[in-house]
Parts: structure tokens; sequence; C-alpha cells
């Protein structure tokens, strides 16, 4: 999922979400006259940012951010963290049993 940061749709995608106060696949299919899976990646993306919640036993997800400004810039920082690479000095690696 972490590949679909350069979509240009998903900072008018939280952007509409954080507005709404709403979150659906169907709901951002709509606005955006988009495919059900194009959607799906932009929610998926912004549950990982922490925007949105995890689905619920009901299928609903809640909007966890009230503040657009606030919303644009956990993104930017969880794709600034992701586009880092790794800190590998405190990993050890072992040799593979054969």
């Amino acid at each position: 999922m972490d590949n679909y940061f350069d979509d240009p749709l998903i900072e008018p995608a939280i952007e509409w979400v954080v507005i709404n106060q709403k979150v659906s696949i169907s709901g951002i299919q709509r606005n955006f006259r988009i495919g059900y899976n194009r959607a799906g990646q932009l929610v998926e993306l912004m549950e990982n940012i922490g925007l949105v919640s995890p689905q619920g036993f009901d299928g609903n997800r809640t909007v966890l951010c009230a503040e657009l400004e606030i919303g644009l810039s956990l993104f930017r920082q969880y794709k600034d963290a992701v586009d880092e690479d790794p800190d590998m000095t405190n990993v050890i690696l072992f040799p593979s049993k054969k």
C-alpha cells in the first residue's frame, strides 16, 4: 500500500474526508469518479497514516482528524518516514541455515 504516495488524488481525498468528517470507499469513488480499487487504496493509505480508523465490525470507519492541516501533516510525515532508508546500525544479521 505504501506505493500510492504519488497518487495525485491522495491530498484532495484527505481534504474531502477531513472536511466532510466521513469516510467510505464508495463516497470517494463517487466524489472523485474513480474505480473501487483506487478508492480502496486511498482509504487504506489514510488508515495507515492514522487519519481514519480501521473498519469496525459493521464496516464503518471513523475520521480521527478534525483539522485539514493536521491531516495533511500526518500524510507528509508518514511519507517522509517511509521514504527514508531504514537504520541498520543495530541490526544483527545471522547466517542462514543450509
